[in-house]
């Protein structure tokens, strides 16, 4: 029987019906989206880790329905037990034997992206910087002219050793011909101003920084050493090779469409997210040298292998790692159909 809503009986009726109305849409609603696989990923405040913060930013990894967790450190070559074990996932890393070191002893961990190149095209992302006055003097026109000098590094077994030998070898010079002084980045302005050091090798913003300070310039920018040398790769651990190759080829994906975004630029949302992340002034961001990444991910492995040459003749690496154990292009090859596929 069906009561007629007359009289005071009809704000009743009004919210019998919204009751069920709204108990039909809470019982009849789509569930929660399940949340997806975690990964967890190395980060640094430099710029070439922009890729990893724009996919971050602006949603590329929720929608390929990763949670990513950024676990910051300060030297990415110490991340490389944690991945090694599986506690961490993906890590970028410049050329260093430990990673290298770690693959030839067994390790489960591969270069799976390019994180930053020398193009011949590009600014001078890194560079070997000299005193200004010693240009300016003309005791710095030749590379000859590098024997006895008071050279900073950070330590000669990296990415920084191998470049400033490179740059020694041209005028038939080592490492063993110059006076090497080991120094954190900040020093090393302070250093110029006061005559400590004579030449150092720089990456940015520390190159941009240096040239600011008056005392010291670009001498030889590393894509004129060494066009189209690797800087900086992608690593995956154990999770994403083996365990979940499935989070491993969306993050891919997730990654190569950040990359276009920054390929764009110092755009202003661009320069925004990497201030973010890096902390760094926008000003300076923009006056700075960003990295050049390649657009499809590929490595150039046979710069690799040229540094392994160089650190093994030097003793720093157990062996000599072959290509196809330390790349694995399988990830950028399945990223590539899917981030080229024609929008519909």
């Amino acid at each position: 029987m069906i009561l007629p809503c007359r009289g005071p009986i009809i704000l009743l009726c009004i919210l019998l019906c919204l009751s069920f109305i709204g108990a039909g849409v809470a019982h009849g609603k789509d569930p929660e989206p399940s949340p997806g696989p975690r990964v967890r990923v190395v980060s640094l405040p430099y710029v070439s880790f922009a890729p990893l913060h724009i996919a971050q930013e602006e949603g590329y990894f929720a929608e390929q329905s990763l949670r990513v967790e950024f676990v910051t450190m300060t030297v990415a070559a110490d991340a490389i037990p944690s991945l090694i074990r599986g506690d961490l996932d993906v890590m970028a890393e410049t050329i260093f034997p430990g990673f290298l070191n770690a693959i030839a002893r067994g390790s489960r961990i591969r270069i799976v992206a390019d994180k930053g190149y020398h193009s011949p095209a590009g600014c001078p992302y890194s560079a070997i910087m000299a005193r200004r006055t010693l240009v300016e003097e003309g005791k710095l026109n030749h590379l000859s002219q590098l024997k006895g000098r008071r050279v900073s590094l950070i330590q000669d077994s990296g990415v920084s050793g191998y470049y400033l030998e490179k740059a020694l070898q041209q005028a038939g010079l080592t490492l063993n011909d110059v006076e090497k002084v080991f120094m954190p980045m900040p020093a090393r302005l302070e250093a110029f101003e006061r005559d400590a050091i004579d030449i150092s090798t720089a990456t940015e913003p520390w190159v941009t920084r240096m040239a600011q300070t008056g005392h010291a310039l670009i001498w030889k920018p590393i894509q004129q050493l060494l066009p189209n040398s690797q800087h900086a790769m992608l690593l995956y651990g154990p999770t994403l090779l083996d365990k979940n190759q499935e989070a491993g080829r969306r993050f891919m994906l997730a990654y190569l469409k950040a990359v276009r975004q920054y390929n764009h630029g110092k755009t202003d949302r661009n320069v925004k997210i990497v201030a973010k992340y890096t902390k760094t002034d926008e000003d300076l961001l923009r006056r700075s040298c960003w990295p050049s990444l390649r657009e499809d991910g590929q490595i150039n492995a046979e710069s690799l292998l040229d540094y392994q040459r160089w650190a093994l003749r030097k003793g720093f690496l157990d062996r000599i790692v072959p290509a196809n154990q330390f790349w694995d292009p399988t990830f950028v090859e399945a990223a590539n159909k899917g981030v080229n596929k024609p929008s519909r």
